[in-house]
């Protein structure tokens, strides 16, 4: 390279075997100076080097080329320095004193900047000190502390300070006397690491530090530890597993101190600053132990929790990661692989899931609708008491369709980079590999986010079908004489078999009222990009659609509530038999009712749900049509009205 360079600053050199004139300096007017002269084709390398041609016959432009301003300039021998800790005092960006600058890649090397990694670390710890914060404030005011033994685990992350221990001795008093400063240990060793790293930038460079960003990067890294080290010290005593927030803040910076110790090691500050070397390794080493000793060791329990269930549910006290991937669902799976499952073999349910914590739920919030609201609503009672869960099903069902479509991005570009082959400029193999990881990642992501969000949905529909139950039953214990004559049994047990599992239904059909309005917009703006107005066509079809599934939707409304008068009249029947069946067999009133019951259930019952059942195939039908002909349609117009191929990039 700078046999090139001396070449390319020096026309009249010819670049022929007997020529041994010594290369000189590079320079350069620019970064993009530097990245033209990186990006120089291989053939105009041959020509330069095997037939002697000059590369620039004009000596007015080599004199304004060396006469421009550089970044490597010899009058500047600080700014050669492009290591992590380099400050140059001049060519710095705003809020970063490196000569890399923002980035994202570096000039000097396939790598990226060092401001840049700091973003990503930066990133890290607004996320440890926003979530942990309010993980803190809940920990305090939420959890009931609990007298938990302090064992090795505890006191690998939490000892005595060792100076009130020898005052203490050194004064005759005892150890038990007084109150004893916890520390972290190795959560205070990456603290004490990190301010020697923030102390080692400011000594290399004096008059910068202020306004540079990898400073401020540190202190915010400083922060982030000061609050997990209060979470980790509470949830010894408050909590039963490992905290989430605590988990993913150990997690993500394990991977953002992985790439910066790659780049690190990259640029030689191995040899160039050996103390800020060791000591970030250090942290990243300490960091990593602190993950394993949260994530992998289990927690000293209290004498209540250590008693527990025999059948507990394990997701009462699974990690973060193990709800993620449902890990915690293993040992059953095993079991059931080895003989089948019967119901003794089941854990227990939840304790939130529990019908008596359910009903209370409810309850609570049905009477505090009753005291503060003029006109009480059901509704906002249900949201006010189950919302939680729901709204966290929300937040994965929306990863899940961003990812979604993020997706076929990631494969057109792989199809891109595999027909580049094809040509004579082939895109490089890191940057397929990255296409490859980059769906690898989605793929796994979206997954996990789709069926946290089922999961979620079901559980907050059964937890809503349980607690109306519990309210409807309750109520029913205490209905007067008027209330019973009004409503029968039948229509009560209506209400807790048929209207309760239309309730639980809602939640699961409820997030497609958000959900498809976001995944059309997306839809859309990705046709659009791809297929120009062509994409038009298709949303002509989906317009066409509304109302046909509007009509289907009407005629499915119309006949289950049909259906649910002939339930109620059949229920209703029934009841009046079984509690009239002595003056029916004194009667002979057998055949009568028989001939009316079957009437219910075989000409008004049987025949509904027969047309309920027709309709809702022509109903899934059409579902499964729209798409295709959507896809006809577009590819139709584009083919038509369209000069360029219809290429497997845009398919």
């Amino acid at each position: 390279m700078a046999r090139a360079w001396s070449d390319f600053l020096h026309p009249t050199v010819s670049a022929g075997p007997h020529n041994t004139a010594p290369p000189l300096r590079p320079q350069a007017t620019s970064l993009s100076s530097l990245h033209r002269l990186q990006q120089k084709s291989p053939r105009d390398d041959a020509d330069a080097s095997h037939e002697g041609v000059m590369l620039v016959d004009t000596p007015a432009f080599v004199h304004s080329f060396l006469g421009a301003p550089s970044l490597f300039s010899t009058s500047n021998s600080d700014d050669l320095d492009s290591t992590y800790l380099a400050a140059p005092t001049s060519y710095r960006q705003p809020l970063c004193g490196n000569a890399e600058g923002w980035g994202p890649l570096s000039p000097f090397r396939y790598d990226f900047t060092p401001c840049f990694l700091d973003v990503w670390t930066s990133a890290v710890a607004v996320f440890g000190i926003f979530f942990g914060t309010g993980v803190v404030w809940w920990l305090i005011t939420r959890k009931d502390k609990a007298e938990v033994a302090k064992d090795w685990h505890f006191w690998t992350k939490l000892v005595s300070d060792r100076l009130s221990r020898c005052m203490s001795l050194v004064s005759g008093g005892h150890v038990s006397d007084i109150g004893i400063p916890i520390h972290q240990v190795v959560i205070g060793v990456i603290i004490f690491t990190t301010v020697l790293q923030t102390a080692l930038q400011m000594v290399n460079s004096p008059g910068v530090w202020l306004g540079d960003f990898r400073f401020w990067a540190s202190i915010l890294t400083i922060a982030s530890l000061g609050v997990v080290f209060s979470i980790q010290y509470l949830e010894h005593t408050r909590l039963r597993s490992p905290n989430g927030v605590v988990l993913f803040y150990w997690l993500f910076l394990l991977v953002v101190f992985g790439v910066k110790l790659h780049s690190l090691i990259s640029q030689h500050d191995y040899e160039k600053h050996v103390l800020y070397f060791i000591t970030f390794c250090l942290s990243f080493g300490l960091a990593g132990l602190e993950f394993v000793l949260e994530w992998l060791v289990p927690k000293k329990q209290s004498a209540y929790d250590a008693l527990g269930e025999d059948d507990e549910c394990p997701s009462e006290y699974a990690t973060i990661f193990s709800i993620l991937t449902f890990s915690w669902m293993s040992p059953m799976m095993k079991y059931g692989y080895k003989q089948y499952i019967t119901e003794p073999d089941l854990w227990n349910l939840a304790e939130r899931d529990t019908t008596r914590v359910t009903g209370k739920t409810f309850q609570d919030a049905w009477n505090y609708e009753l005291e503060n609201r003029k006109h009480p609503s059901i509704w906002i009672a249900l949201f006010r008491g189950f919302s939680g869960s729901y709204f966290q099903a929300t937040i994965f069902k929306t990863s899940s369709d961003i990812l979604a479509f993020v997706q076929p991005q990631f494969l057109r570009l792989l199809i891109s980079f595999a027909d580049s082959y094809r040509g004579d400029e082939p895109q490089p193999v890191i940057r397929g590999t990255a296409i490859a990881l980059g769906m690898f990642a989605v793929s796994v992501t979206q997954t996990l986010c789709l069926y946290q969000s089922i999961q979620r949905v079901f559980q907050t529909g059964t937890r809503l079908r349980s607690s109306v139950i519990s309210a409807i039953y309750a109520k029913s214990l205490r209905l007067s004489n008027e209330g019973r004559a009004a409503k029968s049994t039948g229509d009560i047990v209506n209400l807790m078999g048929v209207d309760s599992q239309r309730l639980q239904e809602l939640t699961n059909f409820g997030q497609h009222l958000w959900s498809a309005p976001l995944q059309i917009i997306f839809c859309m703006v990705s046709l659009y990009q791809l297929l120009g107005y062509s994409m038009f066509a298709g949303v002509t079809v989906l317009i066409v659609m509304i109302p046909i599934n509007g009509l289907i939707t009407t005629m499915l409304k119309t006949l289950q509530k049909r259906q649910m008068k002939n339930k109620d009249a059949r229920t209703r029947l029934i009841t009046e038999i079984i509690n009239n069946m002595k003056s029916i067999k004194l009667f002979a009133w057998g055949s009568a009712f028989m001939n009316k019951l079957n009437h219910i259930r075989n000409d008004l019952e049987l025949v509904t749900l027969r047309k309920i059942g027709a309709t809702q195939a022509f109903s899934s039908f059409m579902w499964s049509a729209t798409p295709v002909l959507v896809s006809c349609s577009t590819f139709t117009v584009f083919v038509m009205t369209q000069d360029k191929p219809l290429t497997t990039e845009i398919v």
